[in-house]
């Protein structure tokens, strides 16, 4: 069973590390879920939603720690990666066991995040 990722913002980290609870953001309250990404499609959903200027980071989930409380869907237009919804009010930041810098990587139409090592 492999862990899940939660993207977040360095300063979602740091709120994370400082209440020990990882936030919601405007998504999971409109869907009242924590959306959770597997380890491959961490780098599109990071590309998809954060800026260089968020400095996001990957936290990596334990998984058995909320395994009961997980649903798996498909990919939907827009979101073109497997969708892990964990139907829980949020998330402590006690089953996070690790954290991995997202490094930028220019491209002709923009940038990308791809994973690089813990934080």
């Amino acid at each position: 069973m492999s862990n899940l990722f939660r993207v977040v913002s360095t300063d979602d980290l740091r709120r994370s590390e400082a209440s020990g609870r990882v936030p919601r953001c405007p998504s999971d309250e409109r869907s009242d879920c924590i959306h959770l990404n597997f380890r491959e499609d961490v780098e599109a959903v990071a590309t998809a939603y954060f800026s260089p200027e968020e400095n996001p980071v990957a936290l990596e989930i334990r998984r058995r720690d909320i395994d009961g409380q997980l649903t798996l869907g498909d990919a939907v237009p827009g979101k073109p990666w497997r969708q892990v919804l964990l139907h829980q009010p949020n998330i402590l930041f006690s089953t996070v066991v690790a954290v991995y810098n997202l490094e930028v990587v220019q491209t002709g139409s923009g940038h990308e995040f791809r994973l690089g090592t813990t934080a």
